[in-house]
């Protein structure tokens, strides 16, 4: 993985073998195909278009895979700003940068404006200072909860993050002029601020199921979320009664198949008025409803306002 600079791409058939090195922070954009990944003896199902990112103590465990095609990119996090070795992260040192205003509840907000962290950094310094707006792009890597994170891309999405991955691959390739390293790291800081500053992120594939048959179906449900599912379909499609697939999805998720499936429409029904130029009728063909008037019924029971108030109100706060 030799390089000029902290950066490596790699793109193949399957997962890169360096997933798992404990020297980079990885990147992975997946194109096509689907997988399975254990976390904590729980199982989660990943189909494309995805993305990971993995930091250097991630534990990424491959249980299965189906036609994976993904790009990745390995970079140390000193190529973002050279104080931020692994040693310098882990010391916690930066994580006042997160908490520049202490919890005094007897302190007005303007006190609470001016304080400073340890005498040291005011609160002003932290949130608008260059090294504070650099740290915050490695959020997705730094997170003390999970070394590893995942997300399921809209198309529209995957293209964005396919544009700066090809954009990194081209310039280290060919390193055309003076300027690549300046692109390479604009680039790589343009996926790190898309992943990172994602408000709207609930329809994520965030669930963990300790039962991967509750899993495969969840996954298949996803995968053809704007067709015709009905529950005779999944009981002949996974050989189940109907008692045995919605006791699986209680004891898993607390509601029945049926209403997993519609609270996963009505989550990415909400994604699409808020995020995309698309009408009412084209988003309610893309959640898997052909009567338009069913699914403003059903999103208003979701949301407390209709599709088109809902729209108006998301375009009116950006």
């Amino acid at each position: 993985m030799d390089c000029s600079v902290d950066v490596f791409y790699e793109q193949t058939e399957g997962f890169s073998k360096h997933l798992n090195d404990k020297e980079n922070y990885k990147m992975v954009l997946v194109s096509s195909g689907s997988f399975v990944v254990e976390e904590d003896g729980e199982y989660k199902m990943i189909s494309a278009p995805a993305g990971i990112v993995l930091n250097e103590k991630a534990d990424f465990r491959l249980v299965s895979e189906s036609n994976v095609k993904c790009d990745t990119i390995c970079f140390k996090p000193t190529f973002i700003r050279e104080e931020f070795t692994f040693e310098a992260i882990d010391s916690g040192k930066y994580e006042k940068l997160f908490s520049a205003v202490k919890d005094d509840k007897n302190m007005s907000w303007d006190e609470k404006f001016g304080v400073a962290v340890n005498g040291e950094i005011k609160f002003e310094d932290c949130f608008y200072g260059s090294l504070c707006q650099d740290y915050l792009l490695l959020a997705q890597f730094i997170s003390q909860e999970r070394n590893i994170r995942y997300w399921t891309l809209l198309t529209q999405e995957y293209q964005v993050f396919n544009r700066f991955f090809k954009s990194v691959k081209y310039d280290l390739e060919h390193q055309p002029d003076n300027f690549w390293i300046l692109r390479t790291r604009y680039f790589i800081n343009s996926i790190l601020f898309t992943a990172t500053a994602d408000f709207y992120r609930p329809f994520r594939q965030y669930e963990l199921f300790s039962d991967r048959f509750v899993a495969k179906v969840a996954m298949y449900l996803f995968e053809n979320i704007a067709d015709d599912i009905t529950i005779a379909s999944l009981t002949k499609r996974f050989s189940v009664n109907k008692n045995q697939l919605n006791d699986a999805f209680y004891k898993e998720t607390s509601m029945s198949c049926m209403a997993y499936l519609e609270n996963m429409r009505m989550t990415l029904a909400k994604r699409y008025l808020q995020s995309f130029d698309l009408t009412v009728s084209e988003i309610s063909n893309l959640c898997g409803y052909r009567d338009q008037n069913y699914f403003s019924k059903v999103f208003k029971k979701y949301a407390g306002m209709s599709a088109t108030e809902y729209q108006k109100h998301m375009k009116g706060m950006c």
